[in-house]
C-alpha cells in the first residue's frame, strides 16, 4: 500500500487515537482530532487522500463534514464509521451516499479498518 494522507475525526477520543496509531503504524501520514472545529481547520489546511469520519459528533454531523471535505477536495475518499445500525438510512436522508467511499459499523477490528482503506488505490 502506498502512503496516504489521512484525516480521522471521531469524538470518541480513544477510538480516534487508536485508528490514528494503526494508520501511522502502516506508514500513512495521519491528522486526527476528536473535535469537529479542529477538524474543519485541518480540512482547510491540508488536502487528504482519505477521510474517516464518525457520523454522530457534537458540533456537526459526519454528513456535514463530508460535504465540506468534498467541496474543498472532491477526490478525497470519505468513509463514515458509526455504531448506529440504521446509518445507511440516515446517510440517504442526508443525501450524501453518492459521496461516500464506504460505511463501516462500530465496533470494528484493525483488519476491518485496513481492509476498508485497501479499497482506495
Amino acid at each position: 500500500m502506498n502512503r496516504k494522507r489521512i484525516l480521522v475525526i471521531d469524538d470518541d477520543e480513544a477510538l480516534c487515537e487508536g485508528m490514528a496509531f494503526i494508520l501511522r503504524d502502516e506508514g500513512h501520514l495521519v491528522e486526527n482530532t476528536s473535535d469537529t472545529a479542529q477538524g474543519r481547520e485541518l480540512i482547510g489546511k491540508y488536502t487528504f487522500d482519505i477521510a474517516i469520519l464518525d457520523y454522530k459528533m457534537p458540533g456537526m454531523t459526519g454528513a456535514e463534514m463530508l460535504k465540506e471535505i468534498k467541496e474543498k477536495c472532491p477526490e478525497t475518499a470519505v468513509f463514515i464509521v458509526s455504531g448506529w445500525p440504521a446509518i445507511g438510512k440516515f446517510l440517504e436522508e442526508d443525501k450524501v451516499t453518492h459521496l461516500l467511499a464506504g460505511i463501516m459499523g462500530k465496533p470494528f477490528t484493525e483488519k476491518d479498518l485496513l481492509d476498508m482503506l485497501a479499497q482506495v488505490q
